[in-house]
């Protein structure tokens, strides 16, 4: 009989050095694409954030508006709008008025009356440059002593913050209701400009406005002017 003989095949160097190379290479490829995406996922959300988070900011705002108070009675309290310039030298104004919105802090919501502050400070910790847009919020009307309000940061790289207010025929910078018979404005408007941390080309942050305006409720409005209107008579039939 004869004897078979059997042939083994195998690489040789030269093929496994190419094999090992085409895969160094793929990889290499395949990380740079890797992490070029991450690095523009990144650069793209920590853009993005400041302005969503104004974003927030501005629709929290709109729903403590549509539950303001009148400025009259014993737990509510004067509609005070003050037109401010920051030490940078840009606009910081301030909000105070009371309000039926819900509020909610780390730990759980918080519903009733409430007074709101809205402010604009230094971010002394965060960034010296900018400021940052602070909500205080002070649900307990009736204690018998003073309470600091809860501070919630609404929002941090804020450039600066305009506030005006609608009377009727015109845009107003201040408002105040206890100079004009305990009125309320009719609408709000909000601008607020944000310094995004992407660049322009030049090493300067980019910058972006968001305005909005919101109306006040046609029932608290209607409300108020019921109310003028029998102190109106009121005073009218005692004159008599």
């Amino acid at each position: 009989m004869a004897r078979s003989s059997t042939q083994y095949k195998a690489f040789t160097l030269l093929e496994l050095l190419v094999a090992m190379t085409l895969m160094v290479v793929t990889a290499a490829c395949l990380y740079s694409a890797l992490y070029t995406g991450f690095r523009a996922h990144r650069s793209a959300s920590s853009a993005v954030q400041p302005t969503s988070l104004a974003i927030n900011a501005i629709e929290l705002l709109k729903q403590d508006i549509c539950g303001v108070l009148p400025p009259s009675g014993v737990l509510a309290g004067a509609f005070l709008g003050t037109d401010s310039i920051g030490v940078k030298g840009v606009d910081a104004d301030s909000l105070e008025f009371y309000t039926t919105h819900i509020y909610a802090d780390q730990d759980h919501p918080v519903g009733g009356l409430g007074k709101i502050e809205l402010v604009l400070e230094e971010d002394t910790d965060y960034d010296r440059t900018n400021y940052r847009l602070v909500r205080r919020v002070t649900t307990n009307l009736l204690a018998p002593r003073a309470i600091d309000p809860e501070e919630q940061v609404l929002c941090r790289n804020v450039m600066s913050l305009n506030l005006r207010y609608f009377d009727g025929e015109s845009w107003l910078d201040e408002w105040d209701s206890t100079a004009d018979a305990n009125s309320l404005p009719r609408a709000v408007e909000i601008a607020i400009q944000i310094a995004n941390n992407a660049t322009n080309g030049t090493g300067q942050s980019r910058q972006r406005q968001l305005v909005q305006s919101f109306a006040i409720p046609c029932g608290v409005s209607a409300k108020q002017e019921q109310e003028s209107g029998d102190s109106a008579q009121g005073g009218s039939q005692s004159v008599q």
